[in-house]
This record gives C-alpha cells, structure tokens and sequence, in this order.
C-alpha cells in the first residue's frame, strides 16, 4: 500500500483501539499523519490538500461532521468506533460513504482498505473538481466569444471558412449565424498580407475595415491569433469597431485645424516651445515669413537670433525667463524690445505659459506677445513730459527743483555761492497778442537755444511756463561773477531774433538770490529771485537786480493783502464762481469747476492771480479751502431741491490744505453735513500742491477715494512731478492744460501732446477734460482725439451761482432740441 498521497488527521483517545490503529497506519508505510485532541479544534488554515479525517463516534459526531463539511468539503472522514456500527447507525449520523473502522471487526486489511479507498475518493473529487474548472472555464469563453462587444469569428486556416462568429457579428454584419458560418473570410474583409508568424503572434492590424449586408463599411481595428479547436487548429479573429474613434479623430483634427486658423488670426504673436526650448509652433504674427516660419520648426532662439541677425541679449533673455516658468511652474510676464535690421523698434510685453504634457509627461511652453510698442511710446513721451518743458526742451520746474535741492544739499564749499537766476521776457504778451501764439512759441524756442549755449554741464536751465524761465549756476565765486553771469545773458537775448522774415528784439528782466546769503532753501531762493526780478522791472526792465532787504516792501504789499483777505473771510467778500464742463458724447453740461472770486470793498475785483499766492504763503487758504468745499455742498444741496440736474463740482486743493492732518475727514465731514453723495464732488490737485508734502497727499487721496469722491489732477503736461504719484493717488480724470489747447488746430506738437496724454489716460482708465477751449475746431479736434469733456469761453466763462444755473437750464434744453 502507498499512502504518499494523503495526509492523516487521526482523532486521539484513551482506548487501547486508538493506539493499535495509530501503530498499524506508522506500520503500513510511512506517511503523513497527525494527531490531535478534537476535530473542532483544527484550524482550517493548518490542513495540507488530500486529507483524511479519523475521528470517533461520539455525541458530538453530528457538530463534527458539520464541521468537516463546511471547513474541508473535499476530504473524506472515517468514523471510529469501539462498538460494532450498523447501517441505520451510520445512516442516522449522515455518514455519505459509510467509511468506518469498528474494533470488533477490526484488521489490518480492513484499514488498508478504507485509506486506499479515501485516498480514491481524494483522486476522483480532484478529478471532479479540476473538470469543474475546465468546465466554468469553457463556459466563460462561451461567454466571453457570444457577449463580446467585439467582432469575434473562428476561421479555418485551411480553407479560410468562417467555422463561427458571435452574437456582435451578426448584429453589426446584418447576417445570420447561418449565412456567415461557411462563408470566406474574403467575404466580409478585402485580404491582407500578412505575414503568418506575425499573424499567429496576435499581429495587430489597424485601418481595416468589414463590410455589411447593407453595404456599409464599418472600420476596424483587427487582430488574429491560432488556437486549437477540437483537435485542430483555426484562427481567432478580433475586430473592434473604431467608428467613434475614427469619428473623435476627425473631430480632433477639425478642432485642431479651427483652433490654428484663431490662432493664425491673432494680433497677438503665438508660439508653442517644448521642453528643450524648440519651435513647434508659431502663428504668422510671430513671424510673417512663411519661409523662416517652417525653418524654424525644431530650432531655438539662439539659431533665430542668428538667422534674424538679432543681438545675444535676444535669445539670453527669453532663455532667462523660460528657465524660470520651467522651475517654478508659473507664468512670467516681461517687456522685451526688438529692432530689426531696418531699425524699427517694437516693445513687447511677452508671456511664458508652462502646461504640462500628459503624453510625453514633459512640459511645453506657451509664448504670448502682445505689441506695447505705441502704449510706451506714450509713456516715454508722458515721462519726457514730467521733466521736460515740451516746447523748448529745456528742464521743467520740477527738474529744476530737483536740482537746486541736490545741490542745496551736497554744497559744503564757504569760498562759494549757488547763484539763481529767474527772468522773464518783458512784454512777452504783446508780441503774442500782435504777432500771434505761433511766433510767440518760436521765440521761445530760440531763446532756448541760446541759453543752452551759454551753459556749462552742472548748470541748470529751466521753463518754468509761458516766458518765465530759471538758471541754476553752482560754485560762483562771489557776486561779481554772478552779475557778470547775468550780463552775459541780458547780451545774448538782447540780439535780434529773425522769425519768420522779420527781426525781433527783446529784452529780459531778472532777479538774482544767492545762497547761503538770500535763502537756504529752493524755495525761498526762487521767491526772492523772483522778488528781485520785479524789483528789476520797477526799474525799467531789460536789466538784472540781485535779492535785497528792500525788497522787503514788496512784501508789505502782500501783508496788506493778507489782511484784507482775512477781512473779507470775515465780511463774506468771497463768492463762488462755476464753469460749466461739456460732455463731447452727450453735448450736455456734465460738470463744472467752482472758481473763487474776491470783491474788494475799495479795489473792486482782486485778480485771483494776485491774492491766491499770497492766501498760500499766509496759510489763509486753509480757511478759504474750506469755505469754498462749505459753499458748494451748500449750493449742491439748493440745487438739489429744485431739481437741478446731478452732476459733480470740482473743487480746487492747496498743498496746504493736503499737508492738513485731517483734512480728509473734515472733507468727509462736510459732504455728510450738507447731504451730498461723494460722486457729486472732485478734488482737484495742481503738481505743485502734490509735491509740497506727496506721501500726505496719497493717503489723504487714497481714504477719499475710497469714500468715492473723484480725484482730478489739474495743469496736466506742465511738470507733472512723476508718473508714479499719478499711479499712487489713483487719479480719476486729467485736465489738459490750456497751453496745449490755445494753439491745438495749427500746432502739431500740441496735438501730439494732447494725444498721448489722451491715449495715456484711456489705458489707465481716467477720463480726460481739456480747458481753455475757444473755437469749435479746437472742440472737434479734441472729441477726435478721445477726450471726453471740455471747459472754457466756447461755451461760457465763469459764473455767479444763479447766472450758472440759468446757462445750464438753457444750454441742456437747446442741446436735446437739436
């Protein structure tokens, strides 16, 4: 007997009978046996495969069989009793096999032949069992060939017969099962050269395609693959309809080719890059030639640069800024310039876009460039602007400024003086009233000229606006040389100007204050310069006079204007004043300017010109500023009541009034006292007033804002300090300047201005009001141009407050009439 095959599980006992079968089953041969105290304590986990159980017949035979039954259903149990077991006995324990060893009838022969009977019923339940498996295996296939959603057929290799096909054959094909089976394969698919090793290997073929009942052309992706079938070999064939895929492709290719033609129509330059930096991509504003555009597919800008001539500082930079989407995996924006070989110069602001490529699990890059070339353009020249006088080019006031104070400050030397020089042209405004702007801007210009050739590199000379202008000359040596200086200067602008075929003589006046003596600081030395030079026209003009404490009775002048300013605060000598602002889209009176006026009860009508500065240097303007915000919510609030059209005041604001600790709150205060929405009030600022105290001036500007009152800046292109306090104090609307205006229908230069200002403004988001207009061609070419109000004597001159509201009721019904 071999009993290799099995393993067996023996239950222990105390009678002799367990020892005895225990030592026969060690004696037959050697084999696999194990005992233990219950079956209900084995482990399901513990028993090897082919395993007998010998257990005895107890009360617990019934919980033992079930046990062996749900934990070991492939193993037979032999029961073991002491006493002899019946039929009915076994019958009544559920016993299937009746396998049992009693010890009455007991032998050696007897438990030789029940293990080698267990041990065939082992052999025959594995047997079952593996067919089992060939079965539910075959099943599946069945399964898998009739439910395929895929195109399934049998084919013989010999004769090339369909021998089956699946359901899904059937129904795509328009055939029935009958029609198909032993037909050729040519049939229902053109033949393909295949080679049959690859064909036996499963060779996958693409692009192939079935054809139905109804003629319809179905394509495929196909594969074939030999296997055997009832002792013979065939060939399974796979065809997946690609139809969705086919008909996704070509949506695809659509999408693709729509989404090139967008891009090919860009005004923007479109480029795709891949990981190493290389063109895939480019659209035609990228590069118009067609011919360097499919050349520079697979090439870098390095190769680019080289092939467009373009310096090193080109592909450095654009490599710099891809290097830097690449790492941190963010979009960079930066300005790049561009001159070509015919030195045209374009500004772009280009883009890096990195995207992640989920084929090549690399990225690419996205290159966007947008042309800025005409929005620089217009800062360059607004920037000019803010340091320049446009039509000399000498340096504006605030350049001058800016100087005197860097030399105010580095000037240590005792030995020397800081000399400046301010004059104006005397009689400027007669020979522009009689020879017209035009010649009056040409003489300017030329005096320009000339001081430019008098100056050394360290001087300083400036327009401060119409024909003032100042000289900034360090390290004189005393007064002498700083008179000799100003002779000099009276000679050269005292020769004949030839304009236009005509020569034209003029003289100049000029004050002179020296520092340390007349003034440590820009300016005082500027108003005592200043004092001198109308010092110097008392005297007959065309000469200079230096800064001197006579002069001081000029300044008793001032003092009793400063008194009777106060007086007239006191007595309600001011009163309000209104400018209408016209809408050049709607034709209507969309705002106006409150301008104070004084009438003095001796004078008459003081000249605001005359007792504004002197309000400025006393203070007294705080007061007056104040009064003047009072007096218009109060009339705002009138109007209000007698349904006067709504539209804001603009109000004007001193740099004394900025510097004013909480001068934004008793603006807040005021609106709320009169019930007045802040939409309905402008603040207007001048350069000079923003400069007095600038970081004052933008949080003062920056908590008003945010209550919604309109911030307009004043005097726009006369010497705006800086482009960047313009962006700090989030300005709502730029005023032109009348000096840009007066001349606009025959002075280019002035139009240009006007226009980037214009164009500046737009990009910003600011409306633009010009003042000072005067004729209707001056009104035509600015609504040309984008501006969006206009102020001056072509429509009104200031007004009393009843007169204002009357023009305004007049003008805004003519306009609807028309």
């Amino acid at each position: 007997m071999s009993l290799k095959q099995i393993t067996i599980y023996i239950e222990e006992s105390d009678h002799e009978f367990y020892n005895r079968i225990l030592r026969d089953i060690t004696n037959i041969e050697s084999c696999n046996v194990h005992s233990f105290h219950s079956i209900l304590d084995i482990k399901p986990g513990t028993i090897k495969e082919s395993a007998v159980f010998l257990f005895w017949n107890d009360p617990k035979v019934l919980e033992k069989q079930k046990f062996i039954f749900e934990q070991f259903p492939e193993s037979p149990y032999i029961l073991l009793s002491t006493t002899p077991l019946t039929p009915d006995e076994l019958e009544k324990s559920a016993h299937p096999t009746f396998l049992h060893l009693a010890e009455p009838t007991y032998s050696v022969g007897i438990l030789d032949l029940i293990l080698n009977f267990a041990e065939r019923l082992i052999e025959d339940m594995n047997r079952s069992i593996a067919y089992d498996k060939i079965r539910e295996k075959v099943i599946v296939l069945q399964n898998v060939f009739e439910e395929s959603l895929d195109i399934l057929m049998q084919i013989d290799p010999g004769t090339n017969q369909i021998i089956n096909a699946n359901k899904q054959a059937v129904v795509v094909l328009e055939y029935p099962l009958e029609d198909i089976v032993g037909k050729e394969f040519s049939f229902f698919m053109p033949p393909v050269e295949v080679d049959e090793d690859e064909e036996f290997e499963g060779n996958l073929i693409e692009s192939t395609a079935l054809k139905t009942k109804s003629g319809k052309f179905i394509p495929t992706e196909s594969s074939f693959r030999l296997f055997p079938v009832n002792g013979k070999m065939a060939i399974w064939a796979t065809f997946r309809d690609i139809t969705e895929r086919k008909r996704s492709q070509e949506q695809v290719k659509n999408q693709k080719a729509f989404y090139e033609f967008i891009l090919d129509n860009l005004d923007s330059d479109i480029a795709v890059l891949n990981s190493n930096y290389q063109y895939e991509y480019t659209n035609p504003v990228f590069l118009s030639n067609k011919e360097i555009r499919k050349w520079l597919f697979k090439k870098t800008d390095v190769e680019l640069a080289e092939k467009l001539e373009l310096p090193a500082e080109f592909h450095e930079k654009r490599k710099k800024y891809l290097d830097v989407a690449a790492k941190e995996n963010e979009i960079v924006q930066f300005e790049e310039l561009i001159q070509d070989s015919n030195d045209k110069v374009t500004y772009l602001l280009r883009k890096y876009i990195p995207i992640d490529d989920a084929e090549t699990n690399k990225k690419r890059f996205i290159s966007f460039g947008v042309d800025i070339t005409e929005r620089k353009l217009s800062e360059e020249r607004i920037t000019y602007l803010a340091y320049y006088d446009a039509l000399t080019g000498l340096s504006n006031r605030t350049l001058f400024i800016d100087h005197a104070n860097q030399a105010l400050k580095n000037h240590k030397s005792t030995e020397t003086l800081l000399a400046f020089y301010f004059f104006d042209i005397d009689n400027f405004k007669f020979i522009n009233d009689s020879l017209g702007h035009t010649k009056g801007d040409i003489l300017l210009q030329m005096v320009a000229a000339r001081l430019k050739r008098v100056m050394t590199e360290v001087d300083t000379v400036a327009r401060f606006g119409g024909d003032e202008f100042a000289i900034l000359k360090v390290d004189v040596l005393n007064k002498s040389a700083a008179a000799e200086f100003a002779q000099k200067i009276l000679d050269i602008l005292s020769q004949p100007f030839h304009i236009m075929g005509r020569d034209l003589f003029t003289t100049i006046s000029m004050g002179i204050a020296l520092s340390p003596n007349d003034g440590v600081s820009t300016s005082e030395l500027l108003k005592n310069s200043d004092m001198a030079m109308y010092k110097a026209k008392e005297l007959g003009r065309n000469n200079f006079k230096f800064y001197t404490n006579e002069l001081i009775l000029r300044s008793e002048k001032r003092l009793y204007i400063e008194n009777s300013l106060r007086k007239a605060i006191q007595n309600e000598e001011l009163i309000l004043f209104f400018q209408p602002k016209i809408s050049t889209v709607t034709n209507l009176v969309c705002g106006a300017e409150a301008l104070i006026r004084w009438k003095h009860p001796e004078r008459g009508w003081v000249p605001p010109v005359e007792f504004i500065p002197v309000a400025e240097d006393s203070g007294i303007i705080e007061r007056i500023g104040d009064w003047v915000l009072e007096e218009a919510c109060r009339l705002k609030k009138e109007w209000k009541s007698q349904d006067f059209p709504s539209f804001p005041v603009s109000i004007n604001v001193s740099g004394k009034q900025l510097a004013r600790a909480n001068w934004s709150h008793r603006v807040q205060a005021t609106i709320a006292q009169f019930g007045i929405h802040p939409e309905e009030i402008e603040l207007e600022l001048t350069e000079s007033s923003i400069m007095e105290n600038p970081e004052k001036s933008i949080e003062a500007f920056e908590y008003l804002a945010g209550l919604g009152i309109k911030v307009s800046i004043d005097d726009f292109g006369t010497g705006y300090s800086s482009l960047s306090y313009l962006k700090k104090i989030n300005a709502d609307v730029l005023k032109i300047d009348r000096s840009f205006v007066i001349d606009l229908e025959i002075n280019e230069d002035d139009r240009a201005i006007c226009k980037a200002i214009i164009n500046m403004a737009h990009s910003l988001g600011m409306e633009v009001i010009a003042e000072g207009v005067e004729n209707p061609v001056q009104r035509d070419l600015l609504h040309d141009l984008g501006c969006h109000m206009i102020q001056g004597y072509l429509y009104s001159k200031p007004l009393p407050a009843e007169d204002f509201v009357t023009f305004v009721k007049n003008f805004n019904e003519s306009a609807k009439t028309k």
